[in-house]
């Protein structure tokens, strides 16, 4: 595919004129059926502009038959593996992509995000510094790391990338939520709620931010603030067991007994573990607050 092609094609996808640039990549490949880039831009429009996988990797099995140590190939099949679910088919071609390419960033942190998703918090970490030390702006890494940072309870490095990434994405409702809850647990509670106030105004269906700044608030004692966000978060998400429980306790906080009873009623018919407020703070998270406050309920019940 001449330089020229490939630039018409990627000003068709800017344009999200889609049928054009299949159109031309279709062409191309009518022109010249072994043209193994042409093979492999097209697998990469089906898998990022159709999510049809399977015609994805038809193309980019071809590219490999016709380009077979191509190291960009290997990693890209590595993703739509992964897209497809096919894990160990992911990782065996990102390694041959980092065997061909020991410089190849997007195999490192394609191979990171898999090991992320598996729980391997060592080779995950090991795979995005990796990714970052060879594309040190991509933003994406940066912030996948920041989330593993954060599911190991790393607050501090956790912040860093979060801020890193801000620094190039100030309309991203996600990134703020994520960095509110890394001040949270850091005790920087003015620059949490500024955050999460910062997402849900991006967002204001943000529900994750909704809930996180409903806890913020309940623990700051702003019990009628906490009830609102609660209250709104249930709407966009019923029935969802981490909101249903915040909006109880909120309840409860203010005095208003029967909702509070009827929605932890309705918890217990969902999930009998929840007569036991320790249980219930253990897998939601929540601090202490909030915890003593379901405590307390659940005694009333």
């Amino acid at each position: 595919m001449t330089p020229e092609l490939l630039t018409r094609m990627n000003d068709l996808l800017a344009a999200e004129d889609y049928d054009a640039a299949l159109e031309l990549l279709n062409t191309t490949l009518a022109d010249t059926p072994n043209d193994a880039e042409a093979h492999f831009q097209r697998g990469l429009f089906y898998m990022d502009n159709t999510e049809d996988y399977q015609s994805a990797l038809r193309d980019l099995n071809r590219a490999l038959k016709l380009a077979p140590k191509e190291a960009s190939y290997y990693a890209e099949r590595g993703r739509c593996f992964s897209l497809r679910g096919d894990f160990d088919s992911a990782i065996s071609d990102l390694k041959r992509a980092i065997k061909f390419d020991p410089n190849n960033a997007d195999a490192y942190a394609y191979r990171g995000d898999i090991f992320l998703n598996r729980g391997n918090a060592d080779k995950a970490l090991a795979d995005l510094n990796k990714a970052i030390e060879l594309d040190p702006d991509n933003v994406d890494v940066i912030y996948n790391r920041g989330i593993l940072y954060s599911d190991l309870d790393d607050y501090p490095n956790a912040l860093l990338d979060y801020n890193r990434v801000a620094e190039h994405r100030q309309d991203d409702s996600d990134i703020f939520t994520s960095r509110g809850v890394a001040h949270f647990y850091l005790d920087n509670l003015d620059a949490s709620l500024a955050d999460f106030d910062k997402a849900i105004e991006l967002d204001e269906k943000n529900v994750r931010a909704l809930n996180n700044r409903g806890v913020l608030t309940f623990v700051l004692g702003n019990y009628d603030s906490s009830l609102k966000d609660f209250t709104r978060a249930n709407e966009l998400a019923p029935m969802e067991r981490l909101l249903m429980a915040g909006w109880a306790v909120t309840y409860h906080a203010l005095g208003s007994m029967d909702e509070a009873q009827k929605l932890w009623q309705a918890l217990l018919k969902m999930d009998k573990r929840y007569k036991d407020a320790a249980v219930v703070g253990k897998e939601l998270a929540w601090p202490p607050q909030l915890t003593a406050e379901a405590r307390k309920l659940i005694a009333t019940l």
